[in-house]
């Protein structure tokens, strides 16, 4: 059989074909090569969309994929140029094509055998399925558990608001520019919407600064909860006093981004607080008021409770302190005798709830005091309806006692009483020393006139003697002041002429009016015949104290020469005969010419007992 070589011009000969080809099968090879050709890129090229879209794809199915395209793409290319060879003879790049192809080929089915366990491993759509299936199932539960939480939290929030709703309490966020970014329960008649994007400054008054940025800025700089009490003045509500807390808050990245803030309204505590501190200082003062007019009255109250036991003293008895009763029972302080007056009515308040006044004697220091005791009940008890102690009154927790110390009224009142026994004594004693002056006085007068002169005159020392006396309250009378006294009848006390010098004495009654009668007559003497009649004349009087006994000296010098009397007249009878022995002592005249002396002594006993 021969075979006819093919025409250059015309369509090649098939590959290994043993003649020539028929028109019908040339047409045939071409197409089926070009839709092959044409199929295998279309899907070299899907797959390569996919590979580029699918980023999430492992390692392997990439590389599997990849090894794949090559192949299809080479194997397209292949039957293409097969296809175009027919008609334009290009051995070389058809070899080529088939060689590309062959190692792709190679590569491809290498790869594919070493991935296939990973591939074999990887999930089947049913597996997928079923995974599929459980995510859904755990989505829906957390979807449900969500949702329950969601509801929780709502609720959760809804009491929160419910309780800061009628409560003082705000709390809200800022940024950290400090404009509010959340808000719950506002202030100032404010809405939630006229607060969100503003700072706390836009609410303040005109000029009022805003204490609260400290602490704002100290959590924003340190990260650290801050508290404090600040005030705030608005232009509606006045100035108002917050309780704040300020917190940092963070964003997901653990940035801080703004605070949280919790503002406790505390004006009317803080008002509260003012007038409370306010009255606590009304209550001192009154209390303090209280004890100065106790202090000066002489007046002890006392609180003592069901068991009689003290609790409160003010202004106690002198010479002790409250610690000395406070806590202690009224048989802890007073003895057997004291106990048996002051206990019974007490109890008998106790018992009865009602009021009671005695008077007792107590012994303090060592000290003996009279007391007016106003005994009443303390106010009822709201509890307790049983009563602390038996037998007493369930309404009574205790006694109030208010004691007027009468001590010194009974002390003046037994002076009182023997000063009128004294006076009485005095007055019998004195009439008779006044009818035995009269008597002296009439025997010794030339005339009425004298007589009465005389007489008034030494009636006038007597009276001197007893305003000193009175003025102590006839506890006695002073020596320079009685000398005083006497002298002024004559010649004023303080004239250059005059000279007291001595220690100051007081003098008993008895002995003031003794020597106030011997001071008289000296004086009238001097004024009359010695020193005291002139100008140039000059009076001392000095006295002394020693070894338990007084001496006064008068001495008179400068006067007109004395010439010593040729009889005993009324006053040197007084002096040598009455003062001195009622003085239990001695008077001597000694008629000098320069002047007269007169010495008085007597035992310090005629001094006033101090």
């Amino acid at each position: 059989m021969t075979i006819d070589p093919i025409d250059p011009a015309g369509p090649r000969a098939f590959p290994g074909a043993l003649g020539a080809p028929s028109p019908d099968h040339l047409v045939l090879h071409a197409t089926t090569s070009v839709l092959i050709a044409l199929g295998c890129l279309v899907i070299a090229a899907a797959a390569l969309t996919f590979l580029l879209r699918r980023r999430d794809l492992d390692r392997t199915a990439r590389l599997v994929v990849a090894v794949f395209i090559v192949f299809i793409a080479a194997t397209g290319l292949l039957n293409l140029g097969q296809a175009v060879g027919l008609w334009l003879p290009a051995d070389g790049a058809e070899r080529l094509l088939r060689l590309a192809a062959a190692a792709a080929g190679l590569i491809a089915a290498a790869v594919a055998w070493r991935e296939l366990p990973r591939l074999l491993a990887l999930p089947s759509p049913r597996d997928l399925a079923r995974a599929n299936l459980a995510l859904v199932q755990a989505n829906t539960s957390l979807e449900t558990a969500i949702a329950w939480r969601t509801h929780e939290l709502e609720r959760a929030t809804q009491r929160f608001e419910q309780a800061l709703s009628r409560s003082n309490i705000t709390v809200y966020t800022q940024d950290l520019d400090l404009r509010f970014t959340w808000i719950h329960n506002p202030r100032l008649g404010l809405d939630a919407s006229e607060v969100i994007g503003k700072r706390t400054a836009d609410f303040l008054r005109e000029g009022a600064e805003d204490e609260s940025l400290e602490l704002k800025r100290r959590a924003l700089a340190t990260g650290l909860t801050t508290s404090d009490t600040v005030a705030v003045a608005t232009p509606s509500d006045g100035t108002l006093y917050l309780d704040m807390t300020v917190s940092p808050t963070v964003d997901p990245a653990g940035e801080i981004d703004g605070v949280l803030c919790t503002a406790v309204d505390v004006t009317e505590k803080r008002l509260f607080e003012v007038r409370l501190a306010a009255m606590a200082a009304q209550i001192a003062a009154a209390s303090r008021r209280f004890e100065l007019a106790l202090e000066n009255s002489g007046i002890t109250v006392f609180e003592q409770d069901a068991d009689l036991r003290y609790s409160f003293v003010s202004t106690p008895p002198p010479g002790t302190r409250p610690e000395d009763f406070l806590g202690r029972t009224d048989a802890e302080i007073y003895p057997e005798n004291e106990l048996r007056r002051l206990l019974p009515p007490k109890q008998r308040v106790l018992e009865t709830g009602g009021r009671e006044t005695v008077e007792v004697e107590l012994g303090f220091a060592g000290d003996r005091r009279f007391f007016v005791l106003t005994i009443e009940a303390v106010a009822p008890r709201a509890a307790d309806p049983d009563g602390d102690a038996a037998g007493v009154d369930p309404g009574v927790r205790g006694i109030l006692v208010s004691a007027l110390d009468l001590t010194e009224r009974r002390q003046a009142e037994q002076r009182m009483r023997l000063m009128m026994r004294e006076l009485t004594h005095r007055s019998k004693n004195l009439l008779a020393v006044i009818q035995a002056m009269a008597r002296k006085t009439a025997d010794l007068s030339q005339d009425m006139d004298s007589f009465i002169a005389d007489f008034s005159s030494r009636l006038r020392a007597m009276a001197a003697a007893h305003d000193l006396l009175v003025s102590r309250s006839w506890q006695g009378a002073d020596l320079e002041e009685l000398l005083r006294a006497s002298v002024a009848q004559t010649i004023s006390p303080d004239a250059a002429q005059v000279r007291m010098h001595g220690p100051a004495l007081v003098l008993s009654p008895d002995t003031a009016q003794n020597l106030g009668l011997a001071f008289h007559e000296l004086a009238t003497n001097a004024s009359k015949y010695g020193a005291l009649s002139s100008e140039a004349g000059e009076l001392d009087i000095g006295w002394t104290r020693a070894d338990g006994r007084i001496r006064i000296l008068w001495r008179e010098h400068g006067g007109p020469p004395v010439v010593p009397p040729e009889r005993h007249g009324f006053g040197r009878v007084l002096l040598e005969r009455l003062v001195g022995a009622t003085l239990n002592g001695s008077v001597t005249l000694d008629f000098q010419p320069e002047g007269l002396v007169c010495e008085i002594e007597f035992p310090d006993a005629g001094l006033a007992q101090t």
